[in-house]
């Protein structure tokens, strides 16, 4: 049985890295542990409280309900003890990060870089908004320490750490199609005017992937820059678009609606992506973290 003779802070914080990661490998990374010791420390937590705190499935660990219920106060814990550590200090940590962004991810990101900033007021951000393959070329040259935004596959040299993940929405104004009628499907974007990302871009070809014969069918592909340009196009009455979940639910009006495709659909990331030793500089490390943490 745990209690506070046998209570670990490296277990919880592997419990909670795992928990929000769904994976021991980045887990490990984060660490700088194996794999196999970041589950051992799991399974002993595991077996101290007498309980599972995942279900464990062939690629990837999902929360139990008491997993969950853990989750959060572990992570109480954690943030005590570290606000504990900060407070023996006499001064706020300080340093230079040089951070960007992905145009169509800024409003996600905003509130916990907004959160790290409370913690660390003491450090200067550079925030810049680039394109996934600007990012990629500015973190292998150093200019950048970590970049926030849609990642594919970037070269090994670089760790993808998946903060969040979000389904495709097709967004339609209610004005245009009548009061009545509502899109059941992919199907529905037939013979209308589709907005969808640019060519170039991860959730394009996704889209391409999963949705080719419904884009088949359609009136017009118009490419719009990001979620945000979309919405407006459809509030405006200009057509239909797909677009990310995440992001239209914030847009939701009595012009604008989305019905949500499903994981069949496919799944988009919102991620970090950094260099392999970057964690080993503590101000990356609590920033990554910030954000991957809930908005406040």
């Amino acid at each position: 049985m745990l209690d506070l003779d046998t209570l670990d802070l490296k277990r919880l914080r592997a419990f909670q890295l795992v928990a929000r990661q769904g994976s021991l490998r980045v887990a490990a990374e984060q660490l700088r542990l194996t794999v196999p010791a970041v589950s051992g420390q799991l399974r002993k937590l595991e077996s101290d409280l007498g309980l599972a705190l995942f279900d464990r499935l062939p690629n990837k660990l999902l929360l139990t309900p008491a997993g969950e219920r853990f989750l959060r106060e572990a992570e109480g814990v954690i943030a005590r003890a570290e606000q504990a550590m900060m407070s023996l200090q006499q001064s706020a940590p300080e340093g230079r990060l040089a951070v960007s962004v992905g145009s169509d991810h800024a409003w996600y990101f905003a509130p916990r870089i907004r959160s790290f900033f409370d913690r660390y007021p003491n450090v200067a951000l550079s925030l810049r908004v680039y394109k996934s393959a600007d990012a990629i070329a500015a973190l292998e040259s150093g200019e950048l320490d970590v970049s926030f935004g849609i990642f594919k596959e970037p070269p090994r040299r670089l760790v993808r750490q998946v903060i969040e993940e979000t389904t495709l929405s097709i967004a339609w104004n209610p004005q245009e199609l009548g009061p009545r009628k509502r899109p059941t499907g992919p199907g529905d974007l037939a013979n209308q005017r589709v907005m969808t990302p640019p060519g170039s871009t991860v959730t394009r070809a996704l889209i391409d992937k999963t949705l080719a014969p419904a884009l088949a069918k359609a009136q017009t592909i118009i490419e719009a820059p990001t979620c945000e340009t979309a919405a407006t196009f459809v509030e405006m009455g200009v057509g239909m678009a797909i677009v990310h979940t995440l992001c239209i639910e914030r847009r939701l009006s009595p012009r604008v609606r989305s019905l949500d495709l499903g994981p069949r659909a496919g799944k988009v990331a919102f991620c970090a992506l950094y260099r392999r030793d970057a964690l080993r500089q503590p101000l990356v490390r609590a920033l990554v973290e910030q954000m991957a943490a809930p908005a406040r």
